[in-house]
């Protein structure tokens, strides 16, 4: 089996806290412990160990009939704490799929009656009409889909270009008079921006829908086809 990165690491680790190591290989070790959370617990853990070894008797540890532990132990106990480290990865590998699993299933659902809304929207009186607005200054751009209704207008405004944090104010022009029914604002962000908004004035009296920065001046503008 190939030895992972920090095996060779973990085996300095004890000569490290003891300050056994030269002045390379010890800058070597921090630079790993500084980066990897498992072997700098490791070494915290041994740190108060190794400040308890100068009170050790020698003599009493070393007592006549002591069998000396072979390096493999110490690799088998190794081995043995990455293979339960590794069980509970993959217990919490198992947990996070449940947990996903169960996400999805919600927005399977939350999907489901976005389409049942969107059906009914379409099954209903209204009719759609696609917008392209005029930009103010080259690069921005946006489209308005625009639906009809009875007793409203409901937008669905997708702008591109626009500054980033600027807030930027969505109307309609009446026919006729010109007044600008305000449907609400929105915050400029870098990319294509989608927003949904709605006018209590109906669809047949709106002739434009613009967007204007804070100082009133129209970024974007285009016209509604006549309502049929």
């Amino acid at each position: 089996m190939t030895p992972r990165p920090e095996d060779h690491v973990r085996r300095s680790i004890g000569a490290f806290v003891l300050g056994h190591l030269t002045t390379e290989e010890a800058a070597a070790v921090q630079a790993h412990l500084d980066g990897c959370v498992a072997c700098r617990t490791e070494a915290s853990s041994l740190a108060p160990v190794a400040q308890l070894l100068p009170l050790v008797d020698p003599e009493r540890i070393r007592a006549p009939g002591v069998v000396e532990r072979p390096p493999e132990m110490l690799d088998g106990v190794l081995t043995r704490i990455d293979r339960e480290r590794g069980e509970q990865r993959r217990r919490r590998r198992r947990s996070l799929v449940v947990r996903v699993a169960a996400i999805a299933a919600t927005v399977s659902v939350l999907l489901g009656l976005a389409v049942l809304v969107v059906e009914s929207r379409s099954s209903g009186p209204s009719n759609v009409h696609v917008v392209v607005l005029a930009g103010s200054a080259p690069g921005i751009s946006g489209e308005a889909v625009v639906h009809e209704d009875p007793r409203s207008t409901w937008v669905e405004l997708t702008t591109s270009g626009l500054s980033t944090g600027e807030s930027y104010a969505v109307w309609l022009e009446e026919i006729g008079s010109g007044e600008r029914s305000p449907m609400g604002t929105f915050t400029g962000v870098d990319g294509d921006l989608y927003i949904s908004l709605y006018s209590t004035l109906p669809r047949d009296r709106a002739a434009k829908i613009g967007v204007s920065a804070p100082d009133g001046v129209t970024v974007l503008e285009g016209t509604i086809p006549t309502a049929q």
